[in-house]
């Protein structure tokens, strides 16, 4: 740490003095800030003279201060962050990581203004004497993001409301009104503070492209964690005596009922903003230490997209497209929970829906909202399961039958006699391959040869992340394991070169921001069906399939890192290399 009477130098004087410039920039510099009227760093910046890191490492310098280079491991806890609170982090342009062992703060700083009064103004306010520590100004905007802007508002707030007990909640909801499809309201124009705790949970996730919203209740905080492209990432804590209250909210949000806290619940509500339109699924479990809430985000917009704007290779569309113009059988798509399947079928929904054609689904939930088609929800606390959905429906003069998922004998058997009468059928399985949907279905006691003749095809899908455009960068081909794949099925392609991940502001520090799918497309032609009779193992069927034109998973991620969407190390941790 500089003393206080350290002399101060403006930026200019100290990147001249380290050789980052010579006066000549500084002076085209100072003209250009004269009508831009722009800080001096910023137009430097975007002239291309230096860069941020270079302005930070000539500060660290002159000022004799720490440089931090990388905040990629940079683990901030709230407790931390509460040392200093929001409002005073912005104006001083400071964020506390940690305590070192004399007890001092540690502090992270982009610019040096007058540090011995922010060293006496932090210290006063916390008790703490200072200890700084320099940084880019793209990594500290990075982490105001992460850490203040996906923080919780209201949550210190909060802690002065604590311990209200269930009248409270109840009067705190009086003040909420909820409409007929589960958007919330409010009466008055003041929130209390559970609602913003609430929505500002909501709204982060939503600005943050999240999934879905996970609220974990433990022995001492509650964490908050979101889905982010497939990862689970933690965003929040807040202490467990406000829990009872958000997950109040939540219900009354999704229409549950508040006082039932011993058994798992389900429901669902609805928010807008300017663009798009969000249905949240919310699911309610009972935990030693409280309910665990998770909320799944579905955009609406999802709903209107076809098979082609899907991301699916011009490969495996041909061979979707082939299968999808035969009028009857049955499609099956296969993956793990959250690979995909229920896009991949609204896709496939929006491509065959016509005037012409009566289509009906039976879901669990009903989670898009497709214009056109007739979709059926089931409950099977009444009865109404997908079996007895399906054969409500073969009655309703159907050409194509959507059935959300094949769970047992009885719904897999209605789906073959539906598809050896004239009906398109299109379903799920949670199988792991396409290969292994064929044992799947013989296993639930599916006849051999009811399946040879019914069944046309399996789509397995998968979900990779795709490279941030804004950081991601050209380097020498280096994964020489996939030379063969990559000359294989891309023999135009060059191998000299391949795109890596780097990691910026836009894309949270991972290098990916947003996912697409890989595909298998395995058609059932004559060499299929017979090995289908003699009960071959998934195996086998799968290498015939590959023998006869199908591409795995684990290929189409090769073509897809070769194309610059996704990287080679995505592909091997998603799709196991035969």
């Amino acid at each position: 740490m500089p003393s206080d009477t350290f002399q101060y130098k403006r930026l200019g004087e100290i990147l001249v003095d380290f050789g980052y410039l010579d006066q000549i920039d500084i002076d085209l510099a100072v003209s250009i800030q004269k009508t831009e009227k722009k800080q001096l760093g910023q137009i430097l910046v975007e002239k291309g003279l230096v860069s941020w890191n270079d302005i930070a490492q000539a500060l660290s310098k002159q000022y004799d201060l720490p440089f931090m280079d990388s905040i990629a491991e940079l683990e901030i806890s709230s407790e931390t962050l509460s040392i200093i609170n929001k409002q005073m982090a912005e104006r001083w342009r400071v964020i506390p990581f940690g305590l070192d062992g004399a007890n001092r703060l540690k502090v992270l700083i982009d610019m040096v203004g007058n540090l011995s009064v922010l060293k006496r103004d932090i210290q006063f306010l916390t008790s703490h004497e200072p200890s700084f520590f320099i940084i880019s100004k793209p990594n500290l905007d990075l982490l105001f993001k992460e850490y203040f802007g996906r923080s919780i508002d209201a949550v210190e707030e909060l802690k002065h409301v604590i311990a209200e007990k269930e009248k409270s909640i109840q009067e705190d909801a009086k003040s909420i009104t909820v409409t007929s499809e589960g958007a919330s309201k409010q009466k008055d124009d003041e929130q209390t503070p559970i609602i913003r705790v609430v929505n500002e949970m909501i709204m982060q996730a939503i600005r943050e492209d999240a999934s879905d919203i996970h609220i974990e209740p433990h022995d001492k905080k509650v964490r908050v964690r979101y889905r982010i492209d497939g990862m689970l990432r933690k965003v929040a804590e807040y202490p467990t005596n406000l829990h009872s209250s958000v997950i109040s909210r939540i219900k009354i949000l999704s229409k549950l009922d508040i006082s039932e806290r011993r058994i798992p619940q389900d429901g669902k509500f609805y928010m807008k903003d300017e663009k798009e339109q969000f249905d949240f699924r919310v699911s309610m479990l009972p935990t030693v230490y409280g309910e665990k809430a998770v909320l799944r985000l579905l955009k609406m917009s999802q709903s209107t997209k076809h098979l082609h704007e899907l991301g699916v290779s011009d490969y495996n569309l041909n061979r979707m497209n082939y299968l999808l113009d035969i009028p009857y059988g049955i499609i099956l798509l296969t993956g793990p929970t959250g690979s995909g399947k229920s896009t991949t079928l609204v896709g496939i929904l929006n491509q065959l829906k016509d005037v012409s054609r009566n289509i009906v689904t039976v879901e669990d939930p009903v989670e898009y909202s497709i214009e056109g088609i007739t979709q059926c929800q089931i409950h099977p606390e009444i009865g109404l399961t997908f079996a007895r959905y399906l054969r409500a429906i073969l009655r309703q003069d159907p050409d194509i039958i959507m059935v959300g998922e094949i769970r047992d004998k009885e719904t897999a058997q209605l789906a073959v006699e539906a598809s050896m009468t004239g009906h398109l059928v299109l379903s799920t399985l949670h199988t792991n391959t396409a290969g292994a949907a064929v044992s799947r279905l013989l296993n639930l006691g599916i006849e051999p040869d009811l399946l040879g003749v019914s069944l046309l095809g399996v789509v397995g899908q998968r979900l990779v992340r795709v490279l941030c455009d804004h950081c991601k960068r050209i380097v020498p081909f280096k994964h020489d394991e996939f030379l063969d794949i990559a000359r294989k099925i891309a023999p135009n392609v060059s191998l000299e070169n391949e795109t890596e991940r780097v990691g910026c502001q836009e894309c949270r520090k991972v290098g990916y921001r947003g996912r697409t799918a890989i595909h298998e497309v395995l058609i059932v032609d004559k060499k299929i069906r017979h090995l289908m009779n003699e009960n071959a193992p998934e195996r086998m069927i799968e290498r015939m399939a590959h023998t006869t034109g199908m591409r795995t998973m684990y290929e189409d991620g090769v073509e897809k890192a070769l194309h610059g969407l996704t990287t080679f190390e995505e592909i091997k941790r998603v799709a196991i290399g035969d």
